[in-house]
């Protein structure tokens, strides 16, 4: 599912990560994520970077956790910034920061509540390298 091509606007995210999700298509969701994104998770742990960012979802997808979501309303966008909301399967608002690259695509680069709700607490990430 994966496309190559960056989403052209911040609400294309929420729409391909739907799509994903529906495809359980781990490489299309991290795609949506810039290389230095920060996802939140339980106690205070953080998903960062691409690697423990697709770790994160792949636990959260092999535990049959449900991730569909909707736009839950219209990004807020100024100098390449963007706000986008997301409504869960169980009525959850979840925000993320969304930013442009210099190409023109959008990718998320902070998700602070999409999976810290959700009990994948024993997923082991990958460590990062420190430079």
């Amino acid at each position: 599912m994966t496309t190559g091509q960056g989403p052209s606007g911040p609400e294309e995210l929420v729409e391909r990560f739907a799509r994903c999700v529906a495809a359980r298509d781990v490489a299309g969701i991290v795609e949506l994520y810039a290389a230095d994104a920060v996802v939140s998770l339980r106690d205070g742990r953080e998903a960062v970077g691409c690697e423990q960012i697709g770790a994160a979802f792949v636990a959260a997808l092999a535990r049959g956790l449900d991730l569909a979501v909707e736009a839950a309303g219209t990004p807020i966008v100024r100098n390449g910034v963007a706000c986008t909301s997301t409504r869960t399967v169980d009525g959850r608002v979840c925000t993320q920061v969304a930013r442009q690259s210099a190409d023109g695509s959008w990718q998320w680069l902070r998700d602070g509540f999409r999976l810290r709700e959700l009990g994948i607490d024993e997923v082991e990430l990958p460590r990062r390298e420190v430079a």
